[in-house]
């Protein structure tokens, strides 16, 4: 387990606060966590001037503790303030660094578990197998490094989902320990994300139950426990007692958020349900039963390879014949199914909406990998040329697009891709026909083409070995390469924390305001410790401009030409950074 842990810490610690929280969603999360800290109040979450109820608690809570520890929490601007009060003071070198790192942590446990249950339930290699596939699988490295609540939910139902595993099939555990512990993650897992924190694990264990016909080992789930002869619900009673208290609260509690929506309406009807049926809150509506499909093919490269063989063991389980194995393969293939279903069937969609059935489909890769292992390439060859051709479309189609990777986890999915930025820093040496660079397309083209060789030369040997360690090699390059160094390239362009640094440094005193001109991208909420002044009407900015003295704006590069206009002729503008594709920092004086 600690080569595993360690394996994933390798993956996904490094530089994790080398980069500014990205917009909208790291910096919103991250904001609504400083409220907690500054208002002392830990239990109703809080954005700008208003409640926050969107989303649960735990992310903000971990958050809170890692800004508490840091010392980042800064000032709030107090109700019917001025919105022009002293400008804030300079962040923690760590703030970015303290909000991530319980994500992360939680994204290694939960890989740790992984190859836990998979050891137990398969073999030692296949537990190896299933935490590196997850660990390296662009989907899960780069939602690690991701304070958003995608993580958290996901690590903490994969972890109560393989401590169950391990309570139900592995005749050797001591269950009520396994059983006890996987009702706890499931109970962080809903105040990580809600209702689908123990609704998606279990409707695949209920699924399994009703297709094996096994429903006298619930009893090993210990849904009741006898205690001196009485039948207690101690498992279940162990998960309300963690999930329910700060949701009965929120229930109970009268304010309203920036809509006038009170807590119960707000989450439960509008942010499960109508997400669910109508839709909200979604650059790409709809979209057909396909959408997802591009979407775990860039999430899971390279070990597309891998998926035909994977989905092919579920074929290979025989209900009346099971092993252990195969009640894990049913398992996860039933949590991979549930998850692509319900997620596709939503009217709400995000490319990191499918995530949760990542976990699943990496054991299932790691099981076939285990059987290719022993059974060599030839009895499966269908198998290994449908994932080759797999490797080659999604790998060529991450050459082309390399925005696809950052799609994975933004929100809107037209926003620039720093294509001109990222290629002035990486010039490279042109030899021949070949350019030696760090910039991602001549790496990606590197890596994909070497494992391709790799993987046909193993084929030519008729080295099972070798084409897993093609395929192992390429994944952890692949992931140190994107999570090290590409991730902190992309990050300027996804977050405002230069824009802000450059601020601090440039203005001659604190009284010097800063204005966010039609922005709503959390970033500059966050980042100016909610001390920035939102204007989205000319004329309230033309009377910002008239005012003496300099003060500073922060606007979308495609608005800049709105900005000129709006200040009028007379106020003097000075684009101060440039830093990002996406905004510019201006200072502004008026005439």
């Amino acid at each position: 387990m600690a080569l595993a842990a360690a394996l994933a810490a390798l993956v996904f610690l490094p530089w994790l606060g080398a980069a500014g929280l990205w917009d909208p969603w790291e910096p919103h999360y991250a904001e609504v966590a400083r409220q907690m800290i500054v208002r002392d109040d830990f239990v109703h979450p809080y954005w700008e001037s208003a409640y926050f109820f969107s989303k649960p608690v735990l992310l903000m809570w971990l958050s809170a503790l890692g800004l508490l520890a840091v010392g980042a929490q800064g000032h709030a601007l107090p109700p019917g303030a001025d919105p022009t009060p002293p400008t804030p003071s300079g962040l923690s070198a760590f703030t970015e660094w303290a909000v991530r790192l319980p994500v992360a942590l939680l994204a290694v446990v939960a890989c740790a578990l992984v190859f836990v249950a998979v050891k137990r339930l398969v073999s030692r290699r296949a537990g190896y197998l299933a935490a590196g596939v997850l660990a390296t699988s662009p989907f899960y490295f780069l939602m690690a490094r991701q304070a958003i609540t995608d993580m958290p939910f996901v690590a903490l139902l994969t972890s109560g989902a393989m401590c169950f595993a391990v309570a139900l099939w592995d005749e050797g555990a001591h269950r009520s320990a396994w059983a006890y512990a996987g009702y706890a993650f499931l109970a962080f897992a809903t105040l990580a994300k809600g209702l689908l924190g123990f609704g998606l694990a279990g409707a695949a264990f209920l699924a399994w139950f009703a297709l094996t016909g096994e429903w006298r080992l619930l009893a090993r789930v210990r849904l009741w426990e006898r205690v001196r002869g009485v039948p207690l619900p101690l498992g279940p009673a162990l998960f309300l007692a963690i999930a329910a208290p700060w949701y009965v609260a929120l229930s109970l509690f009268a304010g309203v958020d920036d809509e006038g929506k009170g807590f119960a309406y707000r989450f439960f009807i509008h942010d499960h349900l109508k997400r669910l049926g109508e839709g909200v809150h979604t650059t790409t509506p709809g979209g057909t039963f396909d959408y997802f499909v591009q979407e775990l093919g860039f999430g899971l490269f390279p070990w597309v390879a891998a998926l035909p063989g994977a989905l092919g063991e579920l074929a290979r389980v025989r209900l009346r014949r099971r092993t252990r194995r195969d009640d894990l393969v049913l398992f996860a293939g039933l949590w991979a199914v549930l998850a692509y279903v319900l997620m596709s069937l939503s009217a709400t969609k995000f490319h990191h909406y499918i995530f949760p059935a990542v976990p699943a489909l990496a054991i299932l890769c790691a099981v076939f990998l285990d059987r290719l292992l022993d059974e060599g390439l030839e009895a499966h060859l269908g198998a290994l040329v449908l994932g080759l051709a797999a490797f080659a479309v999604v790998g060529h189609s991450l050459w082309e697009t390399p925005k696809a990777l950052p799609d994975l986890y933004v929100y809107n999915y037209d926003r620039p891709y720093p294509e001109a930025e990222l290629a002035a820093l990486h010039p490279g040496h042109r030899f021949g026909p070949f350019l030696f660079s760090l910039g991602p397309r001549p790496v990606f083209s590197a890596l994909f083409a070497a494992g391709g060789v790799f993987l046909a030369a193993a084929w030519l040997w008729r080295s099972r070995r070798a084409a897993v360690a093609a395929l192992s090699g390429v994944a952890l390059a692949f992931a140190l390469y994107v999570s090290w160094y590409h991730w902190r390239e992309l990050s300027p362009h996804w977050t405002q924390r230069q824009i802000f640094r450059t601020y601090l440094a440039g203005r001659g005193s604190p009284d010097e305001p800063i204005v966010a001109y039609f922005m709503n991208w959390r970033g500059e909420t966050f980042y100016s410790r909610n001390l920035v002044r939102q204007v989205a009407n000319d004329v309230r900015m033309k009377e910002v401009a008239a005012r003496p003295g300099r003060k500073w704006v922060i606007v979308e590069r495609a608005r800049y030409g709105a900005l000129e206009k709006a200040v009028g002729p007379g106020a003097r503008l000075r684009i101060a950074d440039r830093s990002s594709d996406k905004f510019f920092l201006v200072s502004l004086e008026g005439s």
